[in-house]
């Protein structure tokens, strides 16, 4: 099959010919060192401390579509004493990003910069389980990444994802929530192939197998949110107005949906594997 990589979708473009792109969500530690920041920037790095803060002693760590791999220095700083992290991603490009600490500046000795394992996959997350043992993960990881390819290649490799996590562990996944739109090529952003309905992506993490334990907003839109906000009571509208007074636009941002997910464009599942049985795993 041909696989037209692209780094990201041009109005010449037709995105369902497309198999996926490169492009990376902007490097939140660079962007924060630079003093020039968005609402996504925070989500971004709330969302990344957020998984680390789940890891565990001695866990083996998978993070899908890892591109230049903005766990790392939480990791380094916050669970270092993982065994293993594995990075994959479709492009080598992308990876070689990891070699630089927080993506900027080069590490001379990474065995001795992380004190964990530190595994790079270059393929497809469709082809992934090809290379990684089955039940070998207690924690994955893929954030804003579903969202890069086309939907047939998303399921598949949440199906990767299902097989190759420990029974009764977790996956941190996250995708934009587009409910609003009928046409999901019709994307927030170029670099985005084919965006998920949030029920739709519910649903299928449900038919591979996992269980959705918990579930967050990650970011808003202003507007969006202030219009959905008149629906609800005065309570909630009161809370936003104190938080407003104080918090600029993209912390508050960041945070409001934390709480409300309806009202988010872009969402987290928490979802465990709590059975073996759709693949026959002994």
């Amino acid at each position: 099959m041909n696989r037209k990589i692209v780094h990201k979708i041009d109005e010449e473009t037709n995105p369902q010919e497309i198999y996926c792109t490169t492009y990376q969500m902007r490097n939140f530690y660079a962007q924060f060192a630079d003093g020039f920041f968005s609402s996504l920037d925070v989500m971004n790095y709330i969302q990344h401390q957020s998984a680390v803060s789940r890891m565990k002693k001695d866990w083996r760590v998978l993070d899908v579509c890892c591109g230049r791999g903005l766990l790392l220095p939480l990791i380094r700083y916050y669970a270092k004493d993982i065994k293993e992290y594995v990075g994959v991603d479709i492009s080598e490009t992308n990876i070689n990003e990891q070699l630089r600490r927080s993506g900027v500046k080069k590490i001379e000795d990474v065995e001795e910069y992380y004190p964990f394992k530190l595994t790079h996959l270059i393929e497809s997350v469709e082809d992934m389980d090809q290379f990684l043992k089955p039940n070998s993960f207690d924690f994955i990881v893929y954030t804003s990444a579903i969202e890069h390819m086309q939907k047939d290649v998303g399921f598949k490799s949440l199906q990767n994802c299902f097989k190759l996590l420990k029974k009764g562990c977790q996956m941190f996944l996250s995708c934009p929530n587009t409910t609003d739109k009928k046409n999901p090529y019709d994307t927030q952003y170029a670099a985005h192939v084919y965006e998920w309905d949030i029920n739709e992506l519910r649903q299928a993490v449900k038919q591979i197998g996992f269980t959705i334990s918990e579930e967050y907003g990650l970011v808003g839109k202003v507007k969006k949110f202030e219009a959905w906000l008149l629906s609800q009571n005065k309570e909630k509208q009161k809370e936003y107005q104190n938080l407003k007074k104080y918090l600029p636009t993209p912390w508050l941002m960041a945070f409001m949906p934390i709480l409300y997910p309806e009202s988010a464009s872009e969402v987290l599942l928490i979802c465990t594997k709590e059975s073996k049985n759709l693949f026959n795993e002994k």
